[in-house]
């Protein structure tokens, strides 16, 4: 059995992505993709048995990329709402340097594509299974049952995917921070509560747990 050229393999990905963000998806032929990658149209078979495979191994690919950056950037010592910010800041530095990726999903977010593949699956499991170990962290949360903890990520995910597709770019500096207050506080405009000394899980709610770089916009936030 031949193994996948890592180089190639790229190549066939980054082409697949700016003709999928050029044009509707319907139009995107294999043929182009293998033309625009510099690949023969066998070689591109060899790796993906049609367009919907490509497609799905694209998103892997990239999702993958983003969850190995995340877990890199995260440190034992951290509290869990650091962690949440780092996951925030890389999420949305490496969307803003992928925008090509965005523009893909947002065009073909109608599209049903019925294939299923256990190399998307994997990366987005590791992705939610992150996010999970993250919101466990947290002392309010140890008591949550696992139906309270499961739409806590789904209700995070989904509203960083709103942000994400709606939001125009380029995005504010300090957007990541501003998401990780709203995750943490709500609509309390971003001002964190004061922590209760006596109790030792308090610092999940000290305001000092968000980076000093932030300190002036919460402020702000706070006058209002």
């Amino acid at each position: 059995m031949r193994t996948a050229d890592p180089a190639k393999v790229k190549r066939i990905i980054d082409a697949a992505v700016q003709l999928f963000a050029e044009r509707p998806y319907h139009e995107v032929r294999m043929e182009d993709i293998a033309t625009r990658a510099q690949v023969a149209k066998g070689t591109l078979y060899l790796h993906y048995k049609d367009k919907e495979d490509l497609f799905i191994g694209m998103k892997s690919t990239w999702l993958r990329s983003l969850v190995d950056r995340i877990e890199s950037s995260l440190r034992d010592e951290m509290s869990p709402e650091e962690k949440l910010l780092t996951m925030n800041r890389e999420s949305f530095s490496f969307f803003e340097t992928n925008h090509f990726f965005l523009e893909v999903i947002q065009r073909l977010e109608s599209i049903r594509l019925d294939g299923k593949s256990e190399c998307f699956e994997e990366p987005r499991t590791r992705l939610q299974g992150l996010l999970l170990r993250i919101i466990r962290e947290f002392p309010s949360r140890v008591n949550a049952t696992d139906e309270e903890l499961a739409l806590e990520v789904v209700a995070i995910s989904g509203m960083m995917k709103e942000i994400l597709f709606s939001l125009p770019r380029p995005w504010p500096q300090d957007l990541p921070d501003r998401v990780t207050r709203l995750f943490l506080y709500g609509l309390q405009g971003g001002a964190a509560p004061a922590p209760d000394r006596n109790k030792r899980g308090s610092r999940e709610v000290s305001a000092p747990q968000i980076p000093p770089r932030t300190t002036e916009r919460r402020k702000a936030g706070q006058r209002r």
